[in-house]
């Protein structure tokens, strides 16, 4: 195949991996960023909600205690939904709609008290930022581009680095900016192709709506409309007194599993038309797809179960899996996020690799290209240190906001872009490498800080959660320590390079 790759042809892959990786690599950076943190985010969310602890109580206390709170609430809403307790979603939620109003509580299982929860996003805004970049529609595009032209610079990298393989393998491996970036390159590869291309293919259902029509027809609204038989029933303005949902969890659980359910819907609770649909949990399959089986909610008949799809469904749903990375539990979790970890790396050396190889050369050219070039290494090191900075301030956010704050989830992410700027801010003012030492420690700090902080303003400290063996928590601060000394460890290295120039 290497004769047919001429120099022209290398050249031209070189110039479109580089200026491709740099243009989008800012971008990129940010995607692969919260992406890998939204790997664990039940975890953060959990970190983040210090309140929500309670006694566990098995499923059938947790579904008795649910029920009893929705019937006191609002008996006549259209839908009551219920969270069960599960091992990475620990506390029971439950949800009443009424019209186009949504409500929500969060229900001690034993006692039946409500809990007053944090008004936060918690880890769902890392996951947002990942597919939309917390801007709708035209963050959704912006995502989709920066997932081809990754696909793209994947590909002429191996067009115009075919040897590193050899040396990868034959562990050929210098400590530089260049071979950070291919080595680490070569060792996520897989990772980075299938991420890439399960998240442009789930993006690409979302953005150009033709593609599933012409595979599901006119009826296409959505996958749900095509994946899901609908058990529900109209209203039919009649009261009935409904089952109680603890008497037909057993039967539930004999259809999907003992411990499996996750999510329970109820529509038109207490008429006559009541369905009770039980969803099973997503945790132990590939299949992104929940099966379930719904109930007449006043005589408690099965009306139904489904737990296969048609092939595109579960073409489609598979890759989704794959790109969400539930299966498996917390050995894959590990996985991808080390494997993100390791991506990240290797999109932040290509940046700087830029830079360092170009830094002589334009500081001899006109004022204009100076300009422009100094303008690249400030972008570089606020694309990089600087999200990570502006993560860890919104988890400071998390413990430093006023608990009774009007729209304090709103403010939580105005923390976040508002400590990105100043970040931004700051790498214009100092000179690069200083810059990057700064921010660098800066995000240590921040790392480091956090279970410090934790422990201070809440009671679930670092020693407290390990007592009560609330180890969601404990990853989340233990991982943060770890993290932390990371990047203490690069900022003094960053430090220690400056000092020899």
């Amino acid at each position: 195949m290497s004769r047919f790759i001429t120099p022209a042809i290398t050249r031209a892959m070189s110039e479109l991996h580089t200026w491709g990786g740099l243009v989008f690599g800012w971008l990129l950076f940010a995607i692969f960023l919260t992406g890998t943190l939204s790997i664990f985010e039940p975890e953060l969310t959990h970190w983040m909600q210090p309140n929500l602890r309670s006694v566990q109580a098995e499923p059938v206390q947790a579904i008795a205690t649910a029920d009893q709170k929705l019937r006191l609430l609002d008996p006549q809403a259209d839908i009551w939904m219920i969270a069960m307790p599960q091992k990475r979603h620990q506390d029971l939620e439950i949800m009443w709609k009424k019209g186009k109003v949504t409500l929500e509580k969060h229900v001690d299982p034993q006692s039946g008290a409500i809990m007053k929860a944090y008004d936060t996003e918690g880890g769902h805004f890392f996951a947002d930022f990942h597919y939309q970049l917390h801007s709708g529609k035209t963050g959704l595009w912006l995502v989709s581009l920066a997932s081809v032209v990754m696909l793209v610079t994947l590909v002429s990298g191996i067009a115009i680095r075919r040897q590193v393989f050899k040396e990868f393998f034959r562990l050929r491996w210098r400590l530089n900016c260049l071979n950070a970036h291919t080595m680490t390159g070569v060792l996520t590869l897989p990772f980075v192709f299938l991420i890439t291309y399960t998240g442009l293919t789930i993006t690409f259902f979302m953005i150009l709506p033709t593609v599933p029509k012409v595979l599901y027809g006119n009826t296409w609204h959505g996958p749900h409309t095509v994946a899901s038989q609908n058990f529900d029933r109209p209203r039919a303005n009649l009261p009935g007194e409904m089952v109680p949902l603890s008497e037909l969890l057993p039967r539930a659980e004999k259809e999907l599993g003992k411990g499996n359910i996750s999510f329970i819907r109820i529509t038109n609770p207490n008429d006559r038309h009541a369905v009770v649909t039980f969803f099973r949990t997503v945790d132990d399959t590939i299949v992104a797809m929940s099966a379930k089986a719904a109930f007449d909610g006043i005589t408690g008949e099965l009306i139904g179960t489904q737990s296969s799809w048609n092939k595109y469904v579960q073409a489609y749903r598979t890759l989704v899996g794959l790109h969400i990375a539930r299966f498996g539990g917390y050995p894959v979790a590990w996985i991808y996020f080390l494997a993100g970890l390791i991506s990240c790396v290797m999109i932040a050396a290509g940046l700087v690799f830029f830079t360092i190889k170009r830094r002589s050369r334009y500081s001899r050219t006109n004022p204009v290209v100076q300009v422009m070039y100094r303008a690249i290494e400030a972008l570089n090191t606020t694309a990089v240190m600087g999200i990570i900075v502006a993560c860890t301030a919104f988890l400071w956010a998390n413990r430093l906001l006023p608990f009774a704050l009007k729209g304090r989830a709103d403010a939580e992410i105005t923390v976040f872009f508002l400590s990105w700027l100043l970040m931004l801010l700051h790498a214009f003012l100092r000179p690069p490498l200083r810059a990057w030492a700064e921010q660098t420690g800066l995000a240590a700090l921040l790392c480091l800080g956090l279970p410090l902080l934790n422990a201070i303003t809440s009671n679930v400290g670092l020693l407290p959660s390990i007592a009560r063996n609330d180890w969601m928590t404990v990853g989340v601060d233990g991982t943060a320590i770890l993290l932390g000394s990371l990047l203490a460890a690069a900022s003094t290295r960053i430090y220690k390079s400056k000092a020899r120039r």
